[in-house]
């Protein structure tokens, strides 16, 4: 049996000059949410990121026997629930299939008997743009800034991108330059297809008791869907679940070292030579009608990781910024969809 890679805080340290980076950053999420409802012209308030929603899907999940993670001990029980919220990155809501991409699949699975759940948020892109815990809360500093400075009457937004575009051009003042552009070039290299066909991964590591994983859901069959540009997502999710039904894996990584499965290291993927993935759950989505899930009830559901069972916490310095920032958006979000 291979070594496991297990959790230790120090995996999520921060540096005081991230702290106080993060700080700042956490005061304009919540002014970014208290503005969204008017700035992405919606009857709610909407998410600091991951604001455009394409549908929510509900369905089961089934533990499967395996060496790596009994889900029925961890989650309670065996009668479990799932609900998926495919969803853009985007802080802004558009309209129609103009998107690039990018695309995101958080999960939440729950015991239908007892109030245990745990989240976990992926997205379509195995690797990450950056290792820089500062670099990434400054790009995310300018990115509040823009968005909130276009609620303003008279809006300067404009004068904002210079910053944001200059926090975007210190990712490339890096030592793992080579490593950046490889990933770009992969972010580059996604074609648009149907949204629930794509795997999905885990922006970073998750504890699974004392030991470190990562995420992956994917089809349990492969199909072949045809490329199309300017796909409704929305309307796609809508009219597949009206029709057919979905199988999806759940599966884990675990980690087996700190060189050859680093925790910190997002811009190196885990190879499935060195750690291959362990399929923990099917999850079954029958048909059903999405759409009425368009409710504000849905909308309000939280999918912050950081709200699960200390045995399927976030682990890493990556994750540990997004704490904070989840749950000043969600507790913002939340308390102004409620006095509406």
């Amino acid at each position: 049996m291979k070594p496991s890679l297990h959790y230790s805080p120090a995996y999520d340290r921060l540096s005081p000059e991230e702290q106080k980076l993060l700080e700042e950053d956490v005061k304009l999420t919540e002014e970014a949410v208290k503005v969204s409802q008017k700035v992405n012209k919606q009857k709610h308030s909407t998410r600091n990121a991951h604001a455009k929603s394409f549908g929510f899907v509900r369905g089961n999940f089934i533990p499967v026997a395996n060496e790596a993670a009994d889900m029925c001990k961890l989650m309670g029980g065996t009668n479990l629930g799932v609900i998926l919220r495919y969803s853009h990155p985007n802080f802004f809501v558009t309209k129609g299939g103009s998107e690039y991409p990018l695309y995101g699949c958080s999960v939440k699975i729950y015991n239908k008997n007892v109030p245990v759940s745990a989240k976990f948020p992926l997205v379509n892109l195995p690797v990450f743009i950056t290792n820089s815990v500062s670099k990434f809360l400054n790009i995310h500093i300018r990115a509040n800034k823009f968005f909130i400075a276009t609620a303003k009457p008279f809006s300067l937004s404009f004068l904002k991108i210079p910053g944001l575009f200059m926090a975007g051009l210190r990712l490339f003042f890096d030592r793992e330059l080579l490593s950046i552009l490889r990933n770009m070039l992969k972010v580059l290299d996604i074609e648009k297809r149907f949204i629930a066909t794509y795997a999905y991964h885990s922006v970073g590591c998750f504890r699974l008791e004392n030991r470190v994983v990562k995420i992956r859901l994917r089809p349990t069959i492969t199909r072949k869907t045809p490329e199309d540009p300017l796909m409704d997502q929305r309307e796609a999710v809508q009219e597949y679940f009206l029709q057919h039904e979905l199988s999806l894996d759940f599966q884990v990584q675990l980690g087996i070292d700190d060189r050859k499965t680093p925790v910190n290291n997002l811009l190196k993927r885990w190879r499935e030579k060195d750690s291959k993935f362990i399929t923990v759950g099917k999850i079954i989505l029958p048909q059903q009608d999405v759409s009425r899930y368009e409710t504000l009830v849905y909308e309000n559901l939280s999918f912050n990781p950081f709200e699960n069972s200390e045995a399927l916490q976030p682990v890493g310095r990556m994750q540990r910024i997004r704490q904070k920032i989840y749950n000043t958006s969600v507790t913002t979000r939340q308390f102004l969809n409620k006095l509406k």
